[in-house]
């Protein structure tokens, strides 16, 4: 059954939803024939007490992951330029790649996003490393340990990102066609669409929301799912919001949430 084009109802002309399809969900188009390695999956650090540890939010685990690119001294300007310089269409062979998701992911997590989505992910924060990365930093974490209270707080500021993600393309010039090409990307499309435009938004000075860029990646594998519109439809909101602009009667940054960046930290 076709998927209903649905507008959010923002001004102006506006992306409207995944394009129609017919069949099952897919994530991509056209079936590809790509290099078998990326099947492959990631070796990661068994977990010393013996069993599974808690599940994570996917935005946890981003922030983790791009915390260390924040510090190039620490990091190393090499592996930083090898992650850059990733193909997300290659092998993905790179020691720094699967270095940084031994130390910060687990098998699990890595299956449950899929490892190209994961390279791309970090291949986009390595692209924007070290200045202009944003994700929330470890002191505005809850204090709480309990696992609804941190997923609440994950869940919470991926949606803040997805707006913010959406306000910054509008304010860095990205046209609504182009803003369509993202929104509209399969995974396969992602991976050449996306590294495009996190260096427009370097280019123009902002940071690059990677609790975003994580659920958009991830939203491809599945564009019919309805939580993968939710997404782009948060996104979509946060452009044109932004483009409309405050308000006559919005108090003065009630729009816009403000940005957790933090350059430097460490994991």
């Amino acid at each position: 059954m076709p998927a209903c084009r649905r507008p959010w109802g923002g001004a102006g002309a506006h992306w409207s939803g995944p394009r129609p399809c017919s069949g099952p969900a897919r994530a991509t188009r056209n079936p590809i024939c790509r290099n078998s390695s990326r099947s492959r999956s990631v070796t990661t650090q068994p977990d010393p007490a013996g069993g599974d540890p808690p599940p994570r939010h996917r935005a946890e685990i981003a922030a983790r992951i791009a915390a260390p690119l924040t510090n190039e001294d620490r990091f190393g300007t090499g592996p930083l330029a090898e992650l850059r310089r990733l193909d997300p269409n290659g092998a993905l062979a790179e020691p720094t790649l699967h270095r940084l998701l031994a130390r910060h992911t687990t098998e699990r997590e890595v299956g449950e996003t899929g490892f190209p989505a994961w390279a791309l992910v970090i291949h986009a924060a390595a692209l924007a490393a070290p200045d202009h990365l944003s994700f929330p930093r470890r002191e505005d974490e809850p204090a709480e340990n309990g696992a609804e209270a941190r997923a609440a707080f994950w869940a919470e500021r991926s949606r803040r990102a997805q707006r913010q993600f959406g306000r910054d393309l509008f304010e860095a010039g990205v046209s609504e066609r182009r803003f369509s090409i993202l929104l509209d990307a399969t995974a396969d499309e992602l991976r050449i669409v996306m590294p495009r435009i996190v260096r427009l938004l370097v280019g123009a000075g902002k940071r690059l929301p990677v609790l975003a860029v994580a659920d958009l990646v991830a939203s491809a594998r599945h564009l019919e799912d309805p939580w993968a519109q939710s997404v782009r439809h948060r996104i979509a909101r946060g452009y044109y919001r932004a483009e409309a602009g405050p308000k006559p009667d919005a108090r003065p940054g009630s729009e816009t949430a403000p940005s957790s960046s933090s350059p430097g930290e460490t994991a």
